[in-house]
């Protein structure tokens, strides 16, 4: 059975007048598909937002939070329950996004998704989402073919590359399109594994370390986060690099992960909470995507690997796990 977990998060205290009333607060709905210790930095980070974005005085919100909500019908049942006690917006995390959406609320959804909103139905287009939801797309196309130049900086020799996709992940192939484009005038073979959940994502890997691939790239998706230990000691043991997009799946072991920093992205949600709340239509609202970046290297697995990163990569990153 999965587990829900209803906790009052406040964060009333710099912005209620003494003696205001609990009836006065805003009530807001958290759905996350992973649980709370996952969901923890990016959950802080919003509300971290919310203290920089909401006026001194003015109504505070209290979160109503749900986690391991990883089915339709339980998003479609937390989102009915939620909108009983009273929500006046519910935001939606990583995978719970499309699920909540589909549940139809009469409520607005703010959501931090990592596809392509368009791509999964949840928007017209980026610009104007149309519809009774907007928020954040992490999905960055136009990175892969840096986070491809610097795998070919840390393993110069690197002509065999394999594509990690899960292939249930609105916009992966505009991902994979985008990483065949930057290989194609530099000689390198690139082999696109796509995969469907997560016992064809771990045979997926173990078929690509088996063709004899020299690096792993894995496009991020929530379900390679939860993969990425694993993964990373698989390669580790082969002596073949993994990079990535988040700097969770280098924390976790990956040599280099290069995309969105999360946390900041989360902070930035907090702008769109406050708007909803405000009486701006989601409807009109453009879907944002980041736009600060983090270069992520893991130190101790470059040793593990047995490889020197050179001094010009290092100088680069935001961040070395050493």
């Amino acid at each position: 059975m999965n587990r829900r977990h209803i906790l009052a998060a406040g964060l009333a205290a710099p912005f209620l007048g003494t003696g205001r009333a609990l009836a006065a607060e805003r009530m807001v709905g958290w759905i996350s598909p992973e649980s709370v210790q996952a969901t923890a930095p990016f959950f802080n980070a919003l509300k971290a937002g919310l203290n920089a974005a909401l006026p001194a005085g003015g109504e505070p919100v209290r979160f109503l939070e749900r986690y391991d909500v990883n089915t339709p019908a339980l998003a479609a049942a937390q989102v009915a329950e939620l909108q009983q006690k009273g929500v006046r917006l519910i935001v939606a995390q990583g995978a719970a996004t499309v699920p909540v959406v589909a549940a139809k609320p009469s409520v607005p959804v703010v959501f931090g998704y990592s596809g392509d909103p368009v791509v999964a139905g949840i928007a017209h287009s980026l610009s104007r989402p149309g519809g009774n939801a907007t928020g954040l797309s992490f999905m960055s196309i136009e990175l892969n073919p840096k986070r491809i130049d610097f795998l070919r900086t840390a393993v110069p020799g690197c002509r065999k590359i394999a594509l990690l996709s899960n292939a249930r992940h609105a916009g992966e192939e505009k991902e994979i399109a985008a990483c065949q484009s930057a290989v194609q005038p530099l000689g390198i073979e690139l082999t696109p594994y796509r995969a469907q959940n997560a016992g064809e994502i771990r045979t997926a890997l173990a078929q690509a370390l088996d063709s004899g691939a020299q690096a792993i790239v894995m496009l991020p998706s929530s379900s390679m986060v939860q993969l990425a230990p694993t993964a990373a000691a698989d390669c580790i043991a082969r002596k073949v690099p993994l990079v990535s997009g988040w700097a969770t799946i280098a924390r976790a072991g990956a040599l280099l992960t290069y995309g969105p920093n999360l946390q900041e992205a989360y902070k930035r949600l907090a702008v769109y909470v406050v708007r909803v709340l405000g009486g701006a239509a989601p409807a009109t609202l453009p879907v944002e995507q980041p736009t600060v970046f983090e270069l992520v290297i893991n130190q101790k697995t470059a040793a593990a690997l047995g490889l020197a990163l050179p001094p010009s990569l290092l100088a680069q990153a935001d961040e070395i796990i050493e």
